[in-house]
């Protein structure tokens, strides 16, 4: 089985430091995908597909993942200075895709069961996360 968690809303002011206030709530969310489903409590995460608006001057992004809310509970480690490339048809628009590769499963300390956190930030700039998908699976038995 496999599957991948959304945004629900659009995190706006963006900068160069990480900050709680701009954090990215990833979680199921039909309303903005169908195809989305939660998070589980131990998983394969095999990528990250980002998408920013208002990036004119930022050419990467940082990004790392929490299993609480003020980001102190790392779920990954930090994958700093990733490209962003525009859009083909919306000039507006900076995506990137971070390969994760990792395995997890979830702490006593997760804020919120099937649910994470993401933290971004750029490397100059400001700019607003308007998409973000984390892509799961989960590990098959014989």
């Amino acid at each position: 089985m496999q599957g991948f968690t959304v945004n629900d809303a659009t995190v706006a002011s963006i900068t160069t430091s990480y900050a709680v206030a701009q954090k990215i709530l990833l979680h199921e969310d039909s309303a903005v995908d169908a195809k989305s489903s939660a998070l589980p409590s131990a998983c394969y995460l095999s990528h990250l597909d980002i998408q920013l608006s208002d990036a004119a001057g930022t050419s990467s992004v940082s990004a790392y993942l929490s299993w609480d809310s003020d980001g102190d509970d790392p779920m990954t480690g930090e994958s700093p200075s990733n490209p962003l490339w525009t859009g083909s048809t919306t000039n507006t628009l900076r995506n990137t895709s971070i390969a994760l590769d990792v395995w997890v499963t979830a702490p006593a300390g997760q804020t919120t069961q099937g649910k994470c956190y993401l933290f971004l930030k750029t490397d100059s700039g400001t700019v607003n996360c308007t998409k973000a998908r984390l892509h799961w699976a989960l590990r098959e038995t014989v």
